[in-house]
């Protein structure tokens, strides 16, 4: 059975920092588990949204429960490789992103589908409101172990959401120090558009 895990908060930046550091998230000091990331395709539509496509390397440390039952059918996970799918709407100062799995996904199957939208509060601060929903689902031996991986998945994903949301302040802290965000939102932009694939 699929479980889920949904949730709704913020950040406390722009949505043109916000969107800069989305891109240049990874590496950061929460992050230490990103081994690389690749750019696989990028365009923009007739719409003028841009539309990204990039491969994300994982290492992951499972528990000693589930190595011991992937190890007895020769099975040993130590990267997971990750498709981030991205569409950013600057006009309506919105991200779409879609993040899955393209490998293990009989034993778990994880889809992210989140929303990253530039509001303006009633004190006049811009900020990024982000939702996000997630998938687990197990197709891994019987019904007892689907589930507990799923709970797991689900319970894991909890614990480092608030490593994530601190991987993406740092980085957009970082911006704000340095200064000169939008002409280095513009140079990262047109850098995107000229170059078709690139490697962090």
């Amino acid at each position: 059975m699929v479980k889920f895990f949904r949730t709704t908060y913020s950040h406390d930046h722009d949505f043109r920092t916000f969107s800069l550091a989305y891109f240049l998230r990874y590496p950061n000091p929460f992050a230490t588990h990103v081994i690389s990331v690749d750019t696989l395709s990028r365009h923009v539509d007739a719409e003028g949204r841009l539309h990204t496509q990039r491969l994300v390397v994982k290492r992951g440390k499972l528990p000693r429960w589930c190595r011991m039952i992937l190890a007895s059918s020769n099975i040993n996970i130590s990267e997971s490789m990750v498709l981030e799918t991205t569409i950013i709407d600057l006009q309506k100062q919105e991200i779409e992103a879609v993040t899955k799995n393209i490998d293990f996904t009989k034993i778990m199957r994880v889809v992210e589908s989140a929303v990253y939208k530039g509001v303006t509060t009633d004190e006049n601060k811009q900020i990024v409101v982000a939702s996000t929903e997630v998938s687990f689902l197990s197709q891994f031996g019987f019904e007892s172990l689907k589930e507990r991986m799923e709970l797991w998945g689900q319970r894991k994903f909890g614990e480092n959401l608030n490593r994530s949301r601190m991987g993406m302040g740092f980085v957009m802290d970082k911006l704000r120090e340095q200064g000169g965000k939008i002409k280095l939102f513009n140079l990262a932009m047109q850098q995107a558009l000229n170059s078709s694939v690139y490697k962090v």
